[in-house]
């Protein structure tokens, strides 16, 4: 094991700083706001929450929004439900779905440049279910503050309408996801998938130990930077880019099952010692004392920031809140704690 030493480390810092600096250009304007979007989606949506198909069928709908100048745009969308376990109705009443845009027709529109979008939905419709989602995109919005290589998210207030129903209209948050391509695009990089298993040392060190201990900071165990999923390529609920160097820059993505959102549904790692998706444990490979150093500062410089999300968070309940702030505080008594950090921090050796 890599002892960490937890002085200044200011000159990898800045290169870290520099690095991600080069990140932040060219972002797309679906994402160059946190305002929330309020939009109308038409579909057929029992349908689509009934189509268990492998290879689920697109279903045409409509996607509405006013737009600056106050004019209504309406863009022709199809709609196909996406995920696994969230597709189970015993898991999730209402599917996450995949909007797949004719980029003919966004030209010129706050859609521009967006083609297949990720969206987030309400799972369930119960009132506490927003607060999951909410909470799911604050996890998004807290490695936006550690790093720009991360996907971007912007919430919606969605008006869901049947297409092929009587069921009244109704509204619930959502949050579309930067398509990784997109996120190429703003790197200067490549999505790279390989089809096995990448050696740790092939990893950029610098994103690796931020994304490692933005992990363990929202308590996420579910994700593998090295390792693909079965019958998949590389990796588990990570993208991965080209670095440049014949290496790879990690990105996660997928937090639904985090202690931070602390879900109804699945279950926490047992193998892993958990008892609850509350309880943190350090998944981080071991890197050098200067990357280690610097990822840690950087994660102690974020908490204002971090709070600042939280506590801010438009419609996110008092309770909710102040578990999340709660939680959030209780990562930064463990990296302020020297005894606690090395006994909690304990690194995965590089092999």
């Amino acid at each position: 094991m890599i002892e960490l030493r937890f002085t200044a480390s200011g000159c990898m810092l800045l290169a870290m700083l520099v690095w991600w600096g080069s990140a932040t250009a060219s972002t797309d304007p679906l994402f160059a706001s946190q305002e929330v979007l309020e939009v109308t989606l038409v579909g057929p949506f029992n349908k689509l929450a009934r189509d268990k198909a492998e290879e689920p069928e697109e279903r045409p709908g409509q996607l509405s929004y006013v737009d600056a100048s106050g004019v209504q745009q309406t863009l022709s969308v199809k709609l196909s439900p996406r995920g696994k376990s969230r597709r189970d109705r015993k898991v999730c009443t209402f599917p996450p779905l995949k909007l797949n845009l004719k980029k003919s027709e966004v030209k010129d529109t706050l859609f521009a440049k967006q083609g297949n979008l990720k969206l987030v939905t309400h799972c369930r419709s119960p009132e506490r279910y927003q607060s999951f989602l909410l909470k799911e995109f604050l996890v998004y919005r807290i490695f936006n503050e550690l790093t720009p290589v991360s996907f971007n998210v912007r919430l919606m207030k969605i008006t869901y309408e049947d297409s092929e129903s009587k069921r009244d209209p109704f509204s619930r948050y959502g949050f579309v996801i930067e398509h990784k391509k997109r996120l190429a695009k703003r790197l200067d990089s490549t999505v790279m998938e390989p089809m096995e298993r990448i050696a740790v040392n092939s990893l950029d060190s610098e994103q690796a130990a931020i994304a490692e201990l933005f992990q363990y900071l929202v308590s996420n165990t579910d994700y593998s930077f090295i390792a693909p999923p079965v019958d998949d390529n590389c990796c588990h609920n990570a993208v991965l880019f080209d670095a440049g160097d014949g290496g790879y820059i990690p990105v996660p993505y997928d937090f639904d099952r985090t202690g931070l959102v602390s879900p109804p549904n699945g279950q926490p790692d047992a193998t892993l010692g958990q008892r609850s998706f509350r309880d943190r444990v350090f998944r981080g490979f071991c890197h050098d004392d200067a990357v280690m150093t610097a990822a840690l500062e950087k994660t102690r410089a974020s908490r204002q920031a971090i709070e600042q999300l939280i506590a801010s968070q438009i419609d996110l309940d008092r309770r909710s809140r102040d578990q999340t702030l709660n939680f959030v505080a209780a990562y930064y008594t463990i990296i302020d704690n020297e005894k606690k950090r090395k006994r909690e921090l304990k690194c995965r050796e590089l092999h």
